[in-house]
């Protein structure tokens, strides 16, 4: 769904040689489809079933226990709410009009990857996003997809399998077989709560008035979103050490 989200983003990069959220105010209108792709990766991104992303946060929950759902939640609902604020600005001008904050990283810089802009979005670039998020939709409703997941999960975790394997020790037993992912009714509901809550948040962020300052409580957190790809690396390293630290 992410890879989906990139390829939508270098669409725009393509027609409006720009990415900013800002600097595009309203002028995505001339791509409906890119507006509707973009909508749906927020969504989905949020966890809104039948998107195997949903399935994906669903499984995680009933598996962490009741903080990591809280936080799960969470952090569903703000990662949708951002991808959605942006297609409502974007795509349909929601909201007041922005001005392009210097700090931000528009992508100006960025190479182009076409000789001048484009007036017609090529069939090949336009099928890309489509596949990928009918992969991520095939995941969560495709019920003979989820067996083949499990066991791929119970191979990926049989620490006895990964030593035989790399030593060359006797041959180990099998993994345990888990039960397949599958959809359950506490899983939607959550799925739809954290969905919910993204487009609340989007809808109340496309609703504050313009500024180029961020809020006071956001000013930290505006700060650390250099666009630096080496800064998201280590935000992801940090984040997933914390979390194995945590569940520990």
């Amino acid at each position: 769904m992410k890879a989906a989200l990139f390829a939508c983003a270098g669409i725009l990069l393509d027609r409006f040689s720009s990415v900013d959220e800002h600097e595009l105010y309203g002028r995505g209108h001339q791509l409906p489809l890119i507006g509707v792709l973009f909508a749906a990766g927020g969504l989905a991104l949020a966890g809104l079933p039948p998107f195997g992303t949903g399935l994906g946060k669903a499984v995680s929950e009933e598996a962490a226990g009741w903080w990591p759902t809280v936080a799960f939640v969470a952090a569903s609902a703000l990662t949708g709410g951002a991808v959605l604020r942006a297609s409502a600005r974007i795509f349909r001008g929601w909201g007041p009009r922005p001005s392009t904050d210097p700090e931000t990283t528009p992508g100006t810089d960025e190479e182009p990857e076409t000789r001048g802009p484009l007036r017609r979005i090529p069939d090949t670039m336009l099928a890309v996003p489509v596949a990928l998020m009918a992969g991520a939709l095939a995941v969560g409703v495709v019920p003979w997809l989820w067996p083949a997941v499990g066991r791929a999960a119970d191979v990926f975790t049989d620490h006895a399998g990964y030593t035989a394997a790399v030593l060359g020790t006797t041959e180990a037993a099998p993994p345990p077989v888990t039960p397949a992912p599958h959809w359950t009714g506490i899983g939607v509901t959550l799925g739809l709560v954290s969905a919910a809550l993204a487009v609340a948040l989007a809808w109340t962020a496309t609703r504050r008035p313009a500024t180029d300052e961020p809020s006071r409580w956001a000013a930290p957190l505006h700060r650390l979103q250099s666009g630096h790809l080496g800064d998201y690396v280590a935000f992801t390293l940090a984040g997933m050490a914390l979390l194995t630290v945590l569940l520990w």
